[in-house]
């Protein structure tokens, strides 16, 4: 099978003499910035050195923002240290108290984008001009409205019970797949199957089409959307772009307006299932997003109101990833850890897993397991926001004048993988730390924190639940390696393939 980024037409992996002479374009471009002199741009607060000019920019394209924060954060022992990356300064906030408060800002001072106009390494600012218009993006009052418009799809105890069996019915035909009714089976990539799952329970849940996964063609188009927005180099690409005066700024380059075109038609073919749906159910229950779209607008039938519309676009980026990453990380550290294994299996052994109240609330080993791996694994395992409006961050041990264009980086993973939060088995797989739940002066955030949290983790907590018990119940999954390590790279990812071997308990 082609490369993602081929198959869609994208190119963000220069060659050898693309890279040189992008590289010359770029410092002819950057030698007409004005130049931002790091001399006490942040009095008292610790600086990576760089290069003139280009600052740590080289440790950036090189090695990818995880690299840099983690150079960052080793100097930054009070919480808090800076870079200069062109002409951007780069923060990275990594205690506690201060990132809950970066994180509760409004989007009037702190947002996910900043300036159209400006030279802006913001993954969002990428996503938007791949996607459109979501979630990710609205500032202001809708924010609320249509934040609370999906809490109440997917966050919500009734309407998460309401899916229960759809879940089910998801997870065992995509479980008994894997073996095609034999009594044992070699799975390559655990992770492919885990991703089939999810999209396909998204496709059905929203659209009516539990076939959403088959041929691959989502995924693959879900993946390329998700290295371009975290790849640096989409974002030099369009910086050169808005220095050349080659693009509006907000709007795509032709490579990007590409790659919309397809996301389009995928789109367009998910409202044709559900029209489907809809013509041969005239009384059967509405899908998600027709619910979505009434409650924010639309009618009972035809189009979708604009937000049903664009959360169709944002689903077909996101939605799936966490819940497949969840299920590979708990396989692998479940088959790491055989007193853990048993542990849980002695529990789905203990209680009805048909029940949603069972399932959702009456399972806390495998709620601890969950939150450990969500722990030690984030899926999402950084953030940032952009300055807009000059602030001072004020609850470090001393305050901090943030001026606006400062990029303000967050990592979870270093958060929740941290001695001094954690103790000196911080990275060491341990449920039960969360039996009972999680300590306060522990910093869990997993699924975000503040306006801006997930909305939708609660649903993919129990599909992850779901998709468990039902491998777990249905085969003895032996995972080849027990060296598997983690990849930073938009999402957290593995290194290499989690090949499994699943065999039927008879």
């Amino acid at each position: 099978m082609p490369d993602a980024h081929q198959q869609f037409g994208v190119d963000i992996s220069p060659s050898v003499a693309v890279t040189a002479t992008l590289g010359l374009l770029m410092l002819l471009g950057l030698l007409t910035f004005r130049a931002v002199s790091s001399d006490n741009v942040l009095p008292g607060v610790p600086e990576l050195k760089g290069i003139p000019i280009l600052g740590a920019m080289p440790i950036y394209l090189k090695h990818g923002m995880p690299q840099l924060l983690s150079k960052l954060i080793a100097i930054g022992d009070n919480g808090i240290s800076y870079a200069n990356v062109v002409n951007h300064i780069l923060v990275s906030v990594h205690d506690p108290a201060m990132v809950r408060e970066v994180l509760t800002l409004p989007a009037e001072i702190a947002s996910r984008e900043g300036d159209f106009g400006r030279m802006s390494w913001s993954p969002f600012m990428t996503l938007r001009r791949l996607i459109g218009n979501s979630l990710f993006n609205y500032v202001g009052p809708e924010t609320s409205h249509q934040r609370n418009v999906l809490i109440r799809e997917f966050n919500n105890t009734k309407a998460i019970a309401e899916k229960f069996d759809t879940i089910a019915k998801i997870a065992t035909a995509h479980a008994s797949a894997l073996t095609n009714g034999a009594l044992t089976a070699e799975i390559g990539d655990i992770k492919d199957s885990a991703d089939d799952f999810a999209i396909a329970l998204w496709g059905d849940i929203l659209y009516g089409n539990p076939n959403n996964h088959v041929g691959g063609q989502l995924l693959h188009l879900s993946e390329t959307i998700m290295d371009l927005a975290g790849n640096p180099w989409a974002s030099v690409w369009y910086s050169l772009h808005l220095f050349l005066k080659l693009v509006t700024p907000g709007e795509p380059t032709r490579s990007e307006a590409r790659l919309r075109a397809t996301m389009d038609k995928a789109v367009q073919n998910n409202i044709e299932k559900l029209e489907d749906y809809e013509r041969n159910n005239p009384y059967g229950p509405l899908k998600t997003i027709r619910s979505i779209s009434i409650i924010s607008g639309g009618g009972n039938t035809g189009p979708l109101s604009k937000f049903g519309s664009e959360f169709c676009n944002l689903n077909i980026f996101g939605g799936h990833h966490s819940i497949g990453s969840n299920v590979v990380w708990s396989l692998i550290e479940l088959n790491r850890h055989s007193r853990c294994s048993m542990k849980l299996l002695a529990e789905i052994d203990s209680v009805d897993t048909t029940d949603f109240t069972s399932v959702n609330s009456k399972m806390p080993y495998l709620d601890a397991v969950i939150m450990e791996i969500n722990r030690l694994y984030p899926t999402v395992h950084a953030t940032l926001r952009v300055v807009n409006r000059e602030t001072t961050l004020a609850s470090g041990k001393k305050p901090v004048d943030l001026k606006p264009g400062m990029l303000i980086y967050v990592s979870y993973l270093n958060l929740h993988t941290s001695p001094k939060y954690w103790g000196p088995d911080a990275g060491q797989f341990v449920p039960e730390r969360f039996l009972g739940g999680c300590k306060k002066d522990q910093p869990f955030m997993a699924f975000g924190y503040g306006p801006r949290s997930c909305v939708g983790y609660k649903f993919a907590i129990l599909a992850v639940k779901i998709y468990l018990i039902t491998l777990l119940k249905t085969y003895h999954v032996d995972v080849k390696d027990c060296d598997h390590e983690m990849k930073l790279c938009t999402l957290l990812e593995t290194t290499k393939p989690a090949a499994v071997k699943v065999s039927r308990r008879l």
